[in-house]
């Protein structure tokens, strides 16, 4: 990618949302890289703040795990710019957090629902819902948090393009 003029690029907040194992990480660290800017990794960070390891966040019960991701979140939204970071998936659900983030340069890696079913897994941290029925699970939250994801972005990304492709079309519209 040809990284010339990438001072045009206003500092801001990238927040990259949309479903669990989505690419969110793996974008996050191409794009931080390209623009050096600091990438800030949603379940790193979270295990930080919470003084809690990994393994731990992916043991928690899911009530405490979306307030801990919401508790980022806004932490996140107070940090000065320039930085890129992933947001949990539940914070679609968090109808304050989702207006908040109309404000930020917010990009949505979009996957179809059959892929997601595919992709998720059942281990690691938010996947402790998916023990029991996730194919369910998966397709409510996708219903539930598609729309939200849509009204808040800057850009949506078909993630199926790859994650190269996917941080190319992010620094060509931060760049517009």
């Amino acid at each position: 990618m040809n990284t010339k003029n990438l001072n045009e690029i206003p500092n801001c907040r990238v927040i990259l949302v949309g479903a669990m194992g989505v690419g969110k990480s793996t974008v996050g660290k191409l794009l931080a890289e390209i623009l050096a800017w600091e990438y800030i990794d949603n379940d790193f960070e979270i295990s930080k703040l919470a003084s809690l390891s990994i393994k731990q966040l992916s043991q928690l019960d899911i009530p405490t795990l979306h307030a801990l991701e919401s508790d980022y979140l806004k932490d996140i939204l107070t940090r000065p710019t320039p930085l890129i970071a992933g947001a949990a998936a539940s914070i679609a659900d968090n109808l304050d957090l989702i207006d908040a983030l109309e404000n930020e340069f917010t990009v949505y890696l979009y996957s179809p629902l059959e892929n997601l079913m595919k992709n998720a897994g059942t281990t690691g941290v938010g996947r402790q819902g998916l023990v029991e029925n996730p194919s369910e699970v998966i397709r409510e939250r996708f219903e539930r948090r598609d729309p939200r994801y849509r009204r808040i972005a800057s850009l949506i990304i078909d993630i199926s393009v790859g994650p190269e492709i996917a941080v190319k079309l992010i620094v060509e519209k931060l760049k517009a």
